[in-house]
């Protein structure tokens, strides 16, 4: 062979062509994915290089796991309509229509990525999307930040099964504030005579079960009639941190009544509204309504309800371990996050001490 000609590679395994002209990145490495409709080979563009040899390096590294190169070129939106069909539609798996509605709800703050091609995407992208404000000029909340984190790993789990990417960059990306901090007002004990005074006036019980029971709203809203357990009197649900999820609260004596009514006449669904499940955002507008029409002048939001619950607790004497599994805090206590039949009575205690 004359000095200095190349190597000829093997066949199907791909060639570095040096193009015309002054290029910065002059040799271009082509790898054949597929046939047309005469058989003939079609070339890929894997990428274009400054030197023959590091186009043979590239070359060399996907020979030793080689990719779709179009499915590389993907944008985030093309990647998510892939994850999702293959997470809800062709897994053979059941999901809830929570998980499915959390889902496109964290996708719809992704808008800035859906042009973007995946592969290309980097730890500031995905920092972007949580730092973004709503409202006034406000951060996402933490519960929202917490459901885009959960789809970006989910989607880099996908991306890397499928050779998409090598590496899972919107791991660098950290929530941007701390859970809970939500400011909010506690109610009275003034207030919360008056509530019970009027606990008859619709969707009063609905605030007093929030509040003996310190749920988030979406997690209350969203909860199966299956994880309502009117035998052992429990509650099962969450929807944020391992901490959080799957914890168990048991229900409060003095709201199993409204519990059981509102089970009984929405034929398994706890929050319902005209027989259909109701919104975070349409419970809201029915909980401040609901405080003015009982001469509750102080403003408060649903979130309010679970601040009061750890008020009651913590005013009752309640120690701190078992106020961190009510709420659904992770606690330095490893017993402290396995439930068993002792420690559910233990938390049954608690919270009947309010």
């Amino acid at each position: 062979m004359p000095r200095g000609k190349p190597r000829k590679n093997p066949n199907g395994y791909g060639t570095v062509v040096k193009l015309s002209g002054q290029r910065r990145k002059p040799y271009e490495v082509r790898v054949n994915t597929r046939m047309d409709a005469r058989y003939y080979p079609i070339y890929d563009v894997l990428g274009r290089y400054a030197t023959r040899e590091e186009g043979l390096i590239a070359l060399a590294e996907y020979n030793k796991n080689p990719f779709s190169i179009t499915d590389r070129e993907m944008t985030f939106s093309q990647l998510y309509e892939k994850f999702y069909k293959n997470k809800y539609e062709y897994s053979g798996k059941t999901y809830s229509r929570s998980s499915m509605d959390c889902t496109k709800s964290a996708y719809g703050y992704c808008s800035i990525l859906y042009d973007l091609t995946y592969s290309q995407l980097r730890a500031d992208n995905f920092r972007g999307v949580l730092s973004q404000e709503v409202g006034n000029g406000k951060p996402l909340s933490h519960s929202m930040q917490e459901h885009i984190k959960t789809l970006f790993s989910q989607m880099d789990k996908f991306a890397l099964q499928n050779d998409i990417i090598s590496k899972s960059y919107s791991s660098f990306a950290a929530i941007t504030v701390r859970e809970d901090d939500t400011p909010g007002i506690p109610f009275t004990a003034e207030e919360i005579r008056t509530l019970w005074d009027n606990k008859d006036v619709p969707w009063v019980d609905s605030i007093l079960i929030y509040i003996y029971s310190g749920w988030r709203i979406s997690e209350l809203i969203q909860m199966p009639a299956e994880n309502i357990d009117l035998k052992a009197y429990t509650f099962k649900g969450g929807l944020k941190t391992a901490a959080g999820k799957n914890r168990i609260v048991p229900i409060h004596s003095k709201i199993r009544c409204f519990v059981e009514h509102r089970l009984s006449v929405n034929d398994g669904i706890l929050f319902a509204k005209n027989s259909h499940p109701i919104t975070a955002a349409s419970y809201t507008k029915l909980f401040k309504k609901t405080l003015q029409n009982i001469g509750i002048t102080t403003y408060h939001t649903p979130h309010d309800c679970r601040h009061t619950f750890t008020s009651l607790l913590d005013s009752a004497g309640v120690n701190q371990i078992c106020i961190d599994r009510l709420i659904g805090h992770a606690s330095g206590s490893l017993t402290a996050r396995t439930y068993t039949h002792k420690s559910i009575e233990e938390l049954r205690k608690a919270v009947e001490m309010i």
